[in-house]
């Protein structure tokens, strides 16, 4: 297995902007270079998390409150890292995050109008100082996002309206703002060809930076 410095890398974006499919791309290519890298899906990952997805995306849950679907997040978020994802990192192996805690801050932060101090609070407890080495946000206008879920059922947040979608989207923008270093923000109407080359480009200047 090709040897690698621990690399913590999150896909962000709306549902329908293209995230996932640069995510497994990405981690078929470091898997075809003989990388240790992994794949996790928020929330999910693990067996215990995967229950709390269905528990969030289930759309008979209607009556869910934003500081419950808050804190679920949280706790699926919690399990992934205590099972899976710290030990892979202290093993110096590279770990992809379809979602991290930037889709939270955006959901139900800016999405839901929770306060966005209450969410770093326990983020702190949840996550403590983990923080993504590289974040790709996919940003994907609703109008093209929503054509690309036409023919797929949608679960409990893609099914939410338009105006909870661009608050959303425009929080994902704002975090980029709050933190250019740590963002790589690709126009989601791209080719996926396109995309992905931008990805790789961006994620191999970090496993063989130049002198």
């Amino acid at each position: 297995m090709k040897t690698a410095k621990p690399l913590l890398i999150s896909f962000e974006g709306i549902d329908g902007s293209g995230k996932s499919t640069q995510c497994k791309m990405l981690y078929h290519e470091l898997l075809d270079r003989g990388y240790g890298v992994h794949l996790y899906r928020e929330p999910g990952g693990t067996a215990i998390s995967e229950k709390i997805r269905d528990i969030l995306l289930d759309r008979e849950n209607d009556e869910m409150s934003p500081i419950t679907e808050m804190l679920l997040y949280f706790s699926s978020r919690n399990q992934l890292i205590t099972e899976k994802v710290l030990p892979a990192l202290e093993r110096g192996e590279i770990v992809l995050l379809d979602r991290f805690v930037d889709s939270t801050i955006a959901y139900q932060g800016y999405g839901r109008d929770l306060s966005l101090e209450s969410i770093r609070k326990v983020a702190e407890v949840a996550i403590g100082d983990l923080s993504p080495d590289l974040t790709i946000l996919v940003d994907t206008p609703l109008d093209t996002a929503e054509n690309r879920m036409d023919n797929r059922e949608l679960d409990r947040l893609e099914a939410e309206n338009v105006d909870f979608k661009t608050r959303t989207r425009n929080g994902y923008l704002q975090l980029v703002k709050d933190e250019p270093n740590r963002f790589l923000l690709l126009d989601g109407r791209e080719s996926i060809e396109t995309l992905k080359g931008a990805v790789i480009e961006r994620v191999d200047q970090i496993l063989e930076p130049t002198t």
